[in-house]
């Protein structure tokens, strides 16, 4: 290959394909910002229902945490933990501890949601996660499950919105 094909060719990268590049590295980086937003909205509104933030909220039910889990939850991840293979145990106690706690809610929401992408999540789907949430499994399903949503959905729509993310 001559000097000026390879110049040529050179060129043709620097304008054409490396812009490319530039635009997809940044719109992949945008989708995942624009993820791990929604995903912390939608728990922090899980959270401030749940709780209002207070990591030692009692509930006469038993829940216990920032996102007042019952000992029956508490069993079902260890479960879920068993049958994928996570490498991990929780214990009553874990449930005062907001990291744990957290970790907990989103192994439930990744078994029984197992088709989410967070890029494309819908209000629809948020809905799902949040009732299943409040009334297990079958949650999205439950009547019960309506006004807990309700009071979410508005958490979540506001805060989406503030930030300029519409779902």
């Amino acid at each position: 290959m001559t000097n000026k094909c390879k110049r040529v060719v050179a060129s043709f990268f620097l304008v054409f394909c490396l812009p490319m590049v530039t635009m997809t590295s940044v719109a992949n980086k945008n989708a995942e910002t624009k993820s791990a937003t929604i995903k912390k909205v939608l728990y922090s509104s899980i959270v401030w229902v749940e709780s209002k933030g207070n990591a030692t909220a009692r509930s006469k039910d038993g829940s216990l945490g920032i996102v007042q889990i019952l000992p029956v939850m508490v069993k079902e991840v260890n479960r879920i933990c068993k049958a994928k293979g996570i490498d991990k145990h929780f214990t009553l106690q874990d449930r005062l501890n907001p990291d744990k706690s957290e970790q907990m809610f989103w192994i439930y929401q990744n078994f029984y949601n197992p088709k989410l992408n967070w890029e494309t999540i819908t209000m629809s789907e948020m809905e799902t996660l949040a009732r299943k949430w409040n009334g297990g499994p079958n949650g999205h399903k439950k009547g019960a499950t309506k006004h807990y949503w309700k009071k979410v959905s508005k958490l979540v729509y506001s805060d989406l919105k503030s930030k300029g993310i519409l779902v």
